[in-house]
Formats: structure tokens, C-alpha cells, sequence
């Protein structure tokens, strides 16, 4: 009877295409068959995937800021509204060039009075850019939070657009300081300024609203096609939204 010998683990090469789950249950009974350890094949993202996933952990520790929060205030008088809304990028954000302190930056909120912020961004981003408890923060600081979150670059639903104005002209309306910002206040948070003049005054054209919020926060404002379309067809949409099912059972369950 010829003697079985042994298999070698060093003789085995394992590719990465065959680290399936077939591979490993061949091997476990390889293991089992020759009585000896089998080392399973440690499987690691490629460069390609890792690069999906930007986290600001792995960067070093830039200079600290000390330089206040830039507060931009777009006035609303022209449509109505007595108060300013405020836009700004995103307090303590600790992420490339920009190494902010949330303390410091909550007390410049606070030095100007600011009652209620509304936050666009996502809690992946706040955990991305060193801030993840950055809404408990504010409630802790006696602030109204309001987190009507959505991808960066891209527009709100509808339905989030519509309830979204509507809490900040209620806030507006009662004299009560609004800030409103995303992660760079340009994109998102210019957007949403810019359907607020369109949604307190019929007669304002969406060219005039972009303009007047580029007067304040600079050219940047309002920054993919996305939302530059968004901001043209506001009313269209805002017209068949009005008149549809959604926004009727809506308005029912407010006025119950």
C-alpha cells in the first residue's frame, strides 16, 4: 500500500479571483482529509474599492483655525420677510485644508444670536468630516435643529423641499435668527436660499434668485446642473407637487 504524503501549504497559491466561498470550503476539506492546518486566504479590498471610501481618520491632524465662522446673511426684505437667513459651511469641520474647532464655532453661532439651524447634510458626512455628534451639539447649545439631510451635489425630493420651506418661513416669520448650511454652504445650502425667494415671492424669477444668493456667497452658489435644473423648474414642479395625492394627504394630516 503506497504511504499518502502530505500536502504542503506553501505549495498552495491562492489567487484573489478564487476566494469564493467554494475555494474556502475546498480547502477546509483539504484540512480535514490530511489532518493538518490549512490557512485560509486573508481577502483584501483592491485599491479600486478602497478608493469608494474617503475617510478623513487616516489624514493628519492639520493647524487648528481660529478665524470665526463666516456667517453670509441673504436678505429677505424684497420678498416679504423681515429677517435674514444665514448660510455658512459646516461647523468644526476637521477635512483637508479645513481644520475647524466646533467649540469655537458653536460660540460664533451663539455670539449672533442664531435660534434655529437647519443641516442638509448626511450623518455619513458629519461622521466623515470629523463632526458625527455635531446635532446633538447644537441641541446640547440650546439651538432648534432642523435635519432635512441629502446627498451632496444632489436636490431634495419635493415633498422634503416643500416641508423644508415651510419650517423656514415659519422660523423667519416669528423673528427668529435661521442659519442654514450643508458641507461647503454653496451647493445645497444656496439651492434651498434660492427656492426660499422663489417660494415667498411669486414674482421672483429664478435667474434674480440665483443672483442674489451669488451676490452673497460668492459665484460657486448653486454648483451641478442638477440643481441649477431644480431651481428652474421649481414652480412647475412645485404646481404639479401641490396638486398631487402626496401633497393633499399631507395638508390633511397637518390641519387634523
Amino acid at each position: 500500500m503506497s504511504r499518502q504524503l502530505p500536502l504542503s501549504v506553501a505549495s498552495w497559491k491562492i489567487s484573489q479571483s478564487e476566494t469564493s466561498m467554494q475555494t474556502r470550503r475546498n480547502l477546509k476539506g483539504l484540512q480535514a482529509t490530511h489532518k493538518m492546518p490549512v490557512k485560509l486566504p486573508i481577502i483584501t479590498a483592491s485599491d479600486e474599492d478602497m478608493s469608494q471610501f474617503d475617510s478623513s481618520d487616516s489624514e493628519e491632524e492639520g493647524q487648528l483655525q481660529t478665524d470665526p465662522l463666516q456667517v453670509d446673511w441673504l436678505s429677505l426684505s424684497s420678498v416679504g420677510c423681515e429677517e435674514s437667513l444665514g448660510i455658512c459651511a459646516l461647523p468644526g469641520c476637521r477635512f483637508k485644508e479645513t481644520w475647524r474647532s466646533l467649540d469655537a464655532d458653536l460660540e460664533d453661532l451663539k455670539a449672533q444670536s442664531i435660534r434655529d439651524i437647519f443641516v442638509l447634510c448626511t450623518r455619513g458626512e458629519l461622521h466623515k468630516y470629523r463632526v458625527p455628534r455635531l446635532l446633538e451639539r447644537y441641541e446640547e447649545s440650546d439651538f432648534t435643529v432642523h435635519h432635512h439631510s441629502f446627498p451632496d451635489g444632489t436636490v431634495p425630493a419635493m415633498a422634503v423641499c416643500v416641508k423644508l420651506l415651510e419650517e423656514l418661513k415659519l422660523c423667519l416669520s416669528q423673528g427668529q435668527k435661521t442659519l442654514i448650511h450643508c458641507f461647503g454652504g454653496l451647493g445645497r445650502s444656496c439651492l434651498l436660499a434660492a427656492c426660499l425667494l422663489l417660494y415667498l415671492d411669486e414674482n421672483t424669477d429664478p435667474q434674480a434668485a440665483l443672483q442674489r444668493v451669488q451676490l452673497v456667497r460668492g459665484h460657486g452658489a448653486v454648483q451641478t446642473v442638477r440643481q441649477y435644473n431644480f431651481l428652474n423648474d421649481f414652480r412647475k414642479n412645485l404646481e404639479e407637487y401641490e396638486a398631487s395625492d402626496e401633497a393633499q394627504a399631507q395638508q390633511r394630516s397637518l390641519s387634523r
